[in-house]
């Protein structure tokens, strides 16, 4: 993931949208001044946005509520394939996450590791992700059908279907950076702005800046579009770490790792 030095330095512009600003790249890791200026300059939208609130609220109670009775014969399929590929461990996967206003809460997903896996960290700190998954693992995340559990989360309400994607607790450079830029302040979602500008291709700072623009400019037609484009993403298997030959994999987590390591 070769980058150019010739991108100009990121600054802050309320007028325009982040993705649209031709000195923006997702994938970019810009230098710690570039990323202090933009937190300081950042302005957390005062708009209560009260109407939006509740027509979103309602759409993952209905629609998650529907899906979960629809897919049911899913789940089960699903689960019995889980236990026939891995007896050993449960069908859902429960892990603590950050939620809305820095709060945690569980976040389920089909199993897809083997027991042996850790718990508590993301998939970007293994140190070979690849010696994890079960099976029938590998096809579920290449599907994204691992996250189906997180329609749940929607129907509860600790989660949504669009909204920052939760990161684990021991992500806490990311989680500090959404911190300061109120980019927490949105449920969760099962995807995201980030997810449909790059997935895990997107630098963990320049997540953080996206998010916070979600929070900003969420609408329902953003939302709109960014459910459609997420299943624009899925279809392609664009930006899925998961999806990337080994080779790929391997360099990206050396990168990943090292840039944590330097902050």
């Amino acid at each position: 993931m070769t980058q150019t030095t010739e991108i100009k330095q990121l600054r802050y512009d309320p007028k325009v949208e982040l993705i649209k600003n031709k000195d923006f790249d997702p994938s970019f890791k810009y230098d710690d001044e570039t990323y202090e200026g933009y937190i300081a300059s950042f302005e957390q939208s005062k708009k209560k946005k009260i109407f939006f609130k509740i027509v979103k609220r309602l759409f993952d109670f209905f629609v998650a509520g529907l899906a979960l009775i629809v897919l049911s014969p899913f789940f089960l399929l699903f689960a019995i394939i889980i236990k026939i590929d891995d007896p050993h461990g449960p069908v859902f996967f429960k892990q603590k996450r950050m939620g809305q206003n820095g709060k945690t809460f569980n976040c389920y997903k089909f199993r897809s590791m083997k027991t042996t896996a850790p718990h508590d960290l993301a998939t970007s700190e293994f140190s070979n992700p690849q010696d994890y998954y079960t099976r029938f693992g590998k096809i579920m995340r290449k599907l994204s059908i691992d996250e189906l559990p997180q329609l749940w989360c929607c129907f509860i309400g600790t989660m949504s279907f669009i909204g920052p994607r939760p990161l684990v607790l021991s992500e806490e450079n990311c989680n500090n950076m959404r911190l300061k830029l109120g980019a927490l302040r949105l449920r969760p979602g099962i995807t995201g702005y980030a997810q449909v500008h790059g997935r895990d291709d997107v630098y963990y700072k320049n997540k953080a800046i996206l998010d916070a623009e979600y929070c900003n400019r969420a609408s329902i037609w953003m939302d709109i579009k960014i459910f459609f484009g997420s299943i624009f993403v899925v279809l392609k298997r664009k930006g899925n770490r998961d999806n990337k030959d080994d080779g790929q994999a391997k360099e990206q987590k050396a990168q990943i790792i090292a840039s944590a390591e330097n902050e």
